[in-house]
């Protein structure tokens, strides 16, 4: 189990940057121009992805935050590509750092709103996150294409695979 989720937070870090080298070479009002989707705007859809992100691997070290980075975060869309990035670095770093056993634990935390306890396997957790954040990817599709911002980068995990040569695995 290990191995598949160190991969898929490779493939995550990927994806996110991929999206995040778009967003750099696109004006800057495009980041912040509201849109029909679950998230107003491209930059409310990454601080959401930034947030999961962290809550979770805060969670899988046996932490219970209290609030969201982005709660008090008035920074620039470059400190966010950034905030992003290292914390989807953090998430390879803390499961290739793991014991293989680990990932059979079961962690306590607390929810922030409203305040409730769960215990929840360490896979499940770190694969639900780079799951949703891989939903919220397809919402940034869907948003630069309202935007008319392309090409759009590809974050399919097919397209992983065959970038870093994983596709001729026996």
């Amino acid at each position: 189990m290990k191995q598949l989720l160190s991969e898929y937070a490779r493939y995550n870090a990927w994806a996110n940057e991929n999206f995040v080298n778009l967003f750099r070479s696109v004006d800057e009002t495009l980041i912040n121009q509201e849109v029909v989707s679950s998230f107003t705007s491209i930059r409310a859809t990454l601080l959401h992805i930034w947030d999961a992100e962290s809550l979770w691997l805060e969670r899988l070290n046996s932490k219970s935050p209290t609030q969201l980075p982005s709660k008090n975060f008035h920074g620039t869309h470059e400190e966010l590509f950034s905030n992003l990035i290292k914390t989807s670095n953090q998430f390879i770093e803390f499961i290739e750092t793991r014991p293989a056993p680990f990932f059979r634990d079961r962690l306590a935390f607390k929810t922030i709103s409203p305040p409730r306890d769960f215990k929840e396997s360490v896979t499940d957790m770190a694969h639900h996150c780079l799951n949703h954040s891989t939903f919220h990817r397809g919402q940034l599709v869907m948003m630069c294409r309202q935007l008319n911002i392309i090409p759009i980068p590809s974050s399919d995990y097919i397209m992983y695979v065959r970038q870093h040569g994983l596709a001729v695995r026996k």
